[in-house]
């Protein structure tokens, strides 16, 4: 068990500034699985680079700790990070350019329900990948990272009522894709 187990994120941040490597290690426990399936699903499945990505999330996080301000929440820090590095990545790479990792592949252990359920939910996951950048991030931070509207604006710098109609119109569009799916497959 981590002596920092009941240390809140920002105080970690003060010690990591103090150069307390434990505090360091507790924060990446913490965040690093969210993080890089955050990566995993903005950078369309892509997990070579969702990992190295992961990895220079936490390069910063280490390199801006002096300049963190304890008063603000780590959680949207962090993820407001996570966010602009995929932002610049999709400019440098001259957009949205969807890349899909052959690597995820759909096995029938479980019979036919089993095998329709995680049909329908690559489905789904291939539909979040396809949704333009601005509506996936801000899908992915409410209904995965579970965050709330005035966390996304803040991650986003967007006003709350545009985070929003970027949840309503993902969540339409997607509806939109898996009916269409749901009418082809049945």
């Amino acid at each position: 068990m981590s002596k920092y187990k009941n240390v809140k994120d920002e105080e970690l941040m003060h010690r990591l500034t103090q150069g307390d490597e434990s505090a360091f290690n507790e924060l990446y426990e913490r965040y690093a699985q969210r993080i890089l399936l955050f990566m995993y699903k903005m950078l369309k499945q892509d997990e070579a680079r969702a990992q190295d990505f992961t990895q220079d999330v936490f390069l910063k996080v280490v390199e801006a700790a002096e300049s963190f301000d304890r008063s603000k929440n780590f959680k949207t820090w962090v993820f407001t990070i996570a966010a602009n590095l995929c932002k610049n990545h999709f400019r440098k790479n001259g957009g949205d350019v969807r890349e899909f990792s052959s690597s995820t592949q759909i096995t029938n252990n479980g019979g036919v329900e089993k095998l329709e359920l995680e049909v329908k939910q690559k489905a789904l996951q291939q539909e979040i990948a396809a949704l333009p950048s601005p509506f996936r991030e801000t899908f992915l931070l409410r209904y995965h990272e579970e965050m709330k509207v005035k966390e996304i604006a803040n991650i986003q710098k967007i006003p709350e009522g545009t985070v929003k109609s970027r949840l309503n119109k993902a969540t339409q569009i997607l509806a939109e894709k898996m009916r269409a799916y749901a009418q082809v497959q049945y």
